[in-house]
């Protein structure tokens, strides 16, 4: 393991060169060693199987990376997870999960499910294909703007 104090980290990362934006996204995900040591480690796997690539491109890809981790292995565990539980902020917590962030908009989407206003296997398709691209609000304005 890597010994970096946590409140080193910002530090470790601009002298990797990552600056702005890039930096701030990186901020949000590494939060410990380990989650460092894990940025590590993909930056020298994905050099080993694609070569060099630009540290936007770098950070998008470990950003969906932790929060494919983060989130359900697939709908069939994010529907068992959100059927097992009746009261309205654990269900937020599914949705948080299955969002990769928390956020009291998601409280919009219990009313909507439960009036079948979108069907929880459409919701779990357009959550992973959204939350890498867009904020919450921002996915939340496109589900119920194209798909309901």
């Amino acid at each position: 393991m890597v010994g970096i104090e946590v409140d080193t980290i910002r530090g470790m990362l601009l002298e990797l060169g990552f600056k702005g934006r890039m930096l701030h996204d990186l901020r949000d995900i590494i939060v410990d060693e380990e989650t460092l040591y894990t940025f590590y480690n993909f930056i020298i796997k994905n050099e080993e199987e694609e070569g060099r690539i630009t540290s936007l491109l770098l950070v998008y890809k470990f950003k969906k990376l932790m929060q494919d981790k983060q989130s359900f292995a697939d709908y069939h565990e994010f529907i068992e997870a959100y059927n097992s539980i009746h009261e309205v902020f654990e269900k937020k917590k599914v949705l948080e999960r299955l969002f990769c962030s928390e956020s009291n908009d998601l409280m919009k989407l219990i009313p909507w499910l439960n009036a079948d206003m979108i069907s929880h296997r459409k919701l779990y398709q357009l959550a992973v294909e959204y939350r890498s691209k867009y904020s919450v609000r921002e996915s939340l304005f496109l589900i119920e703007t194209l798909h309901m």
